[in-house]
């Protein structure tokens, strides 16, 4: 097969034919991977991998990073609305509740010391209408920013905080003291070089808390606003899913969020994340 990339017609994104994820050699995966930095997002169809061959995927890309819950792990993680028992959570569940803060625009992990290098998303169960995955472009982002918002920015770090996020919809619920004491509050600069392209993106979303040393209120008014305003057409690609569907994008310099499904519909994804590779 002929490896094609089409191109979305945002500032991010490309569309994958042509492979076959399961027997993937060393040639056209380093096309995908210039790609992947190219487009930051990748979609592959129609790939059906099970949990092992995603795993095997993932690894192309760097370790596997570990589960914030602290215990032995397969590797990947299954975020649904279905429980153990194959019911629909309730809306009132935690479990419902933490889904419902994945729609807010984020970055995957940027709440740890060293944030996630990758995502990578498979769909298993789909639900008829919503539940797509939309991303926005923090490269392009910071491009549309007036030369003066840029120098101010330049040195500005923000504090991502895990209990700022998450509190409010359940996430602290689902670890333990001890777990959650290993996520206390990091610094990452707002304005980041992208190790592989040299290009400067933004590293915001909904886990920055604040800027430190500045006014707290408005400081979280100014991160919204950067996130809103950099979240806006072109900059933005949403996908439906359809089963077998894989995507991989790149925590670095892409956010991310869900959309909402009806709730009596289930929808299970299974992902796995790369661990971030920083100093």
């Amino acid at each position: 097969m002929t490896l094609d990339i089409m191109p979305t017609e945002a500032t991010l994104g490309a569309i994958v034919h042509g492979v076959d994820l399961n027997q993937l050699d060393n040639a056209k995966f380093e096309k995908i991977e210039e790609a992947w930095h190219q487009f930051g997002v990748l979609i592959f169809p129609a790939q059906y991998l099970s949990d092992e061959a995603h795993i095997a995927f993932t690894c192309r890309f760097g370790q596997l990073e570990q589960n914030i819950r602290r215990r032995r792990s397969t590797g990947v993680s299954n975020i649904s609305n279905v429980q153990s028992d194959g019911n629909v959570a309730p809306l009132s569940s935690v479990q419902a509740r933490f889904l419902v803060g994945n729609t807010y625009w984020h970055s995957d992990s940027s709440y740890k010391r060293v944030g996630a290098k990758a995502s990578i998303l498979a769909a298993h169960v789909v639900p008829d209408t919503g539940g797509e995955t939309e991303w926005a472009d923090m490269r392009a982002a910071y491009d549309i920013l007036d030369d003066e918002m840029k120098d101010w920015l330049n040195d500005k770090i923000a504090i991502h905080d895990y209990a700022f996020s998450h509190a409010p919809f359940g996430g602290k619920e689902i670890l333990n003291k001890e777990e959650l004491s290993y996520l206390r509050p990091v610094e990452h600069p707002i304005v980041r070089e992208h190790p592989a392209t040299g290009r400067k993106n933004l590293f915001v979303g909904r886990h920055a808390s604040h800027i430190l040393g500045e006014d707290l209120e408005n400081s979280r008014k100014l991160l919204s606003d950067l996130t809103a305003q950099g979240a806006q057409p072109p900059r933005t690609y949403k996908h439906k899913w359809v089963v077998g569907d894989i995507v991989i994008w790149d925590n670095r310099c892409i956010l991310h969020r869900g959309h909402r499904w009806p709730h009596e519909q289930p929808r299970t994804m299974v992902r796995t994340t790369v661990a971030g590779d920083d100093p």
